[in-house]
């Protein structure tokens, strides 16, 4: 049964994108995921790293953005993450807000490292052609500095950072100085709370994906007056830990979907499916915390 208390913060989940056998997008699942997440009061998104957006056709980041809308169905916002090159990403924007979508997150560039000013017109043309606010990525390898900040805030369709390259404390510095004006997003229950502290206003989640219940459960502890119970407090620690896999977080994710949902365990190349060490972690984490995941995709009738 549902928490009707609300969310003392958004909480957006980037689902991992389901494959059939013969690796097209599953549309089924990922609109039953979203329906789940929804029903949570959980913002679904798609096509984030783990939503393998730098391996999908154009046409399936359009079915994954649509299923999303689809199992959302006006409840909450949904979100899409869009990449590459400026004029392919204001495309895929203008899809996504053709298909039902609420936010962007703009993708880091990777191979291109574009000036202050570059990276502020990509923001400009991408908004401005779709009409969709979007959240720009700050990654380890592209930061958004306060160079860009002084020329992102600028543009009207910018609407903030999901940060992942600077801590909550210079997080809290940026809020004190732009938070009338952005929005800051933090990453995971454990470390999203703590930019939350710090004045961010969005919690992003992979957990909500093995269960939303347990995701708004930390939130509500972690940002109200109870306490966080202890089994909550080490689900969350050892599912941040899980995703330090070798091959990485998307192969981890899958194997989740896997044993929980079904899903096909896929992985678009460049990345890999987990191997045998990260299988019998995952099947530890399940055996000790699978009592608290939902353990079927419900859809509604």
């Amino acid at each position: 049964m549902n928490d009707p208390t609300p969310l003392p913060r958004p909480i957006v989940s980037f689902l991992p994108t389901a494959f059939t056998p013969d690796e097209a997008v599953d549309t089924g699942k990922m609109k039953d995921l979203a329906d789940l997440l929804a029903g949570h009061g959980i913002r679904p998104a798609v096509l984030g790293g783990m939503g393998e957006f730098y391996a999908l056709r154009r046409n399936e980041a359009r079915d994954c953005m649509e299923a999303a809308a689809a199992g959302a169905d006006g409840r909450v916002p949904v979100v899409a993450g869009i990449g590459f090159s400026t004029r392919e990403a204001t495309e895929l924007a203008t899809e996504a807000r053709d298909a039902g979508v609420s936010v962007l997150v703009l993708n880091p560039h990777y191979f291109a490292v574009p000036t202050p000013e570059g990276a502020a017109e990509h923001v400009r043309r991408v908004t401005g052609e779709s009409g969709l606010p979007a959240i720009v990525y700050s990654s380890k390898t592209q930061p958004v500095t306060e160079d860009h900040l002084d020329r992102l805030v600028t543009v009207p369709g910018f609407r903030g950072v999901k940060e992942t390259a600077y801590g909550p404390d210079e997080v809290g510095r940026r809020v004190a100085r732009w938070g009338d004006r952005i929005e800051w997003w933090g990453v995971g229950e454990i470390g999203g709370t703590e930019y939350a502290r710090a004045g961010g206003n969005v919690i992003t989640s992979s957990l909500a994906n093995f269960s939303p219940a347990t995701s708004t459960a930390y939130v509500r502890a972690a940002l109200g007056d109870g306490a966080i119970d202890q089994e909550l407090a080490e689900c969350c620690a050892a599912w941040d830990a899980l995703l330090r896999a070798p091959e990485g977080y998307l192969g981890v994710l899958k194997a989740v979907m896997q044993a929980l949902y079904g899903w096909h365990p896929a992985v678009r190349l460049p990345m890999t499916e987990a191997g045998a060490a990260t299988l019998e972690s995952v099947a530890r984490f399940l055996d000790r915390y699978g009592h608290l995941s939902a353990r079927s995709v419900p859809t509604r009738g």
